[in-house]
């Protein structure tokens, strides 16, 4: 779903116009303000964690070759068996980096950020509120309260996008590659929960997938 969201389409077509030049680090958040206690460490990872998986890939153009996750110090509203936050850090085949931070009882609202440092410049995603408030010495704005409203508007895209594309007998979007790609690494970063780099095994792409032309996918998220 997040391919579909303005502004990570807008991130992409930036790279790849080639505007900031060859992407070499991709800084990801996901901030939740509260889960149930019943949320566990692995869960973080493939629940999670997974959003960035697939739309690092995306806007790189490449798989994950290695990951590993760092754990900082615990947050006192995380539940005594839960990792929050945690880093998850991906090697991409290309050598590109990606560091996924995951805090998931942050509090203060949802907030999902981005930004790809590349060779000439760096592009981030904006703020989501609409406007910003000044008064009294002070300014800011709204920050959203949940996924659904940062993301409903990418939801209805992607709807509507697999509809014309049944109407018009063709396929578009994520593919059953792109969900097997993120599940493998899911797998990988679950291992590295317990420590060390975790190397992503993945079969061969079939043809049928080599075929799609870069930036089609058939969603995921």
């Amino acid at each position: 779903m997040r391919r579909y969201d303005a502004g990570y389409r807008a991130m992409k077509e930036i790279v790849g116009r080639g505007e900031i030049g060859a992407p070499l680090l991709f800084h990801s958040a996901h901030r939740n303000p509260a889960v149930p206690p019943s949320v566990t460490s692995d869960m973080v990872v493939v629940d999670t964690c997974v959003h960035d998986i697939d739309i690092a890939r995306w806007l790189l153009d490449t798989e994950v070759a290695a990951a590993q996750v760092l754990k900082p110090r615990r947050s006192s509203r995380a539940a005594e068996h839960l990792q929050d936050p945690m880093v998850l850090v991906l090697e991409m085949s290309n050598g590109v980096l990606v560091d996924v931070e995951a805090s998931i009882n942050c509090a203060y609202g949802y907030d999902i950020r981005g930004e790809i440092l590349g060779e000439t410049g760096t592009v981030e995603l904006a703020e989501t509120s609409s406007v910003i408030v000044k008064r009294e010495g002070q300014y800011g704005g709204r920050v959203p309260s949940d996924w659904r409203e940062r993301f409903l508007r990418a939801y209805d895209v992607e709807f509507q996008d697999w509809v014309n594309a049944v109407t018009a007998g063709t396929s578009t979007g994520p593919s059953s590659w792109d969900g097997y790609a993120a599940t493998v690494v899911c797998d990988a970063g679950v291992k590295a929960l317990d420590g060390g780099r975790v190397e992503v095994s993945m079969r061969q792409q079939p043809e049928l997938y080599q075929a799609i032309p870069s930036g089609q996918t058939t969603g995921i998220d």
